[in-house]
């Protein structure tokens, strides 16, 4: 395609992307420096209907991007997007996401939080296989007289950290159960936790409560490294976009969304650790799904574990921005990960 054709329909593509109406060659000449009189623009744009990129709707006099033409436009500038970088913010997005985050699912939830407050589309995650198999180690820190923290490693890097009501116990008796755990619990495959039995001394057996508490946060903790779950947030954000202001259409949307099992099946797909994948309109397998467009990022552990995170809009989304963001999101989360690993 020559380049008077590729900046016709960039220009098209983006005053659509501003405004859902169908654009014509008077608002192109007027708004766009394209440098051609209406009567090419308008020549240009019958040859780009030709050939695929535009459609036009019954009784107008304008065109709107096909799924064609958003996939030639988000091809004609990946390659130097993918060098993109925000140390700034993907800093930032690390230092809120563990600044509230007790635990790896506290984290998963902020995640997709974050990522809906920053792009006002529906978000999601879909978690990592977790490489852990036991637990390195097993801390209790005491807060104040009432509180402690217990803070679980695993084997691999994985950190959850839980509040726990810690009345009256001083601080050598805590020392204690954390070191008697240590003993029982590290090292020990998490098949084998279900069954396990704590000895303390006479005079630790008053503190049983908090110590099976304790036991039932481990066992938490191998399911939730065990199993591969999908967040999301921001369902009702769907709304804000005028191809859903037919409410059984969007109601629809929402339905997919939250059968987790049918999600599941689109989302979880392999995705290679370097590159963002966008899947516009009906290249999504799932029928309700090909009027819609999915942007997602990996990111991975020290262990080269991948999850995904990403965002899911309707095919007429703004995709330069969005994909600034899901990269520069997926960098910040990535850090956060690592630190937390670190126990930090």
């Amino acid at each position: 395609m020559d380049s008077r054709k590729v900046n016709i329909l960039n220009a098209i593509i983006e005053a659509y992307i501003d405004m859902p109406i169908p654009v014509g060659s008077r608002t192109l000449s007027k708004d766009y420096d394209l440098g051609v009189s209406s009567a090419t623009i308008r020549n240009e744009m019958a040859d780009l209907e030709d050939l695929g990129f535009l459609n036009k709707p019954h009784q107008s006099a304008g065109r709107v991007p096909s799924n064609k033409a958003y996939r030639f436009y988000v091809d004609e500038f990946y390659d130097n997007f993918m060098a993109y970088e925000d140390e700034k913010i993907s800093e930032n997005i690390k230092n809120q996401l563990i600044e509230i985050s007790n635990n790896l699912e506290d984290f998963y939830k902020n995640t997709v939080s974050l990522l809906v407050e920053m792009t006002n589309c529906t978000s999601y995650l879909v978690t990592p296989r977790k490489p852990d198999t036991t637990i390195k180690r097993l801390t209790l820190v005491k807060i104040d007289e009432y509180t402690s923290i217990l803070i679980l490693i695993g084997n691999k890097g994985v950190v959850e950290r839980h509040l726990l009501e810690t009345d009256d116990i001083e601080e050598e008796d805590l020392q204690y159960i954390e070191k008697t755990l240590n003993e029982d619990v590290c090292g020990l495959d998490f098949e084998k936790i279900a069954s396990l039995k704590v000895t303390l001394s006479m005079g630790m057996a008053k503190y049983g409560k908090l110590i099976s508490d304790i036991i039932n946060l481990v066992r938490v903790f191998n399911e939730k490294v065990s199993a591969i779950e999908i967040y999301y947030d921001g369902l009702t954000n769907i709304l804000n976009f005028d191809e859903y202001k037919d409410l059984e259409r969007a109601r629809e949307f929402m339905s997919l969304i939250e059968d987790k099992d049918s999600l599941f099946k689109i989302l979880s797909d392999d995705l290679s650790p370097d590159r963002i994948d966008v899947i516009i309109g009906d290249e999504n397998e799932a029928k309700l799904m090909k009027r819609n467009t999915i942007i997602r990022a990996p990111f991975e552990s020290s262990y080269k574990i991948l999850g995904s995170l990403g965002v899911i809009g309707p095919v007429r989304i703004d995709y330069r921005e969005l994909l600034k963001t899901v990269k520069v999101f997926s960098d910040g989360v990535e850090k956060a990960l690592e630190e937390m690993r670190r126990g930090v």
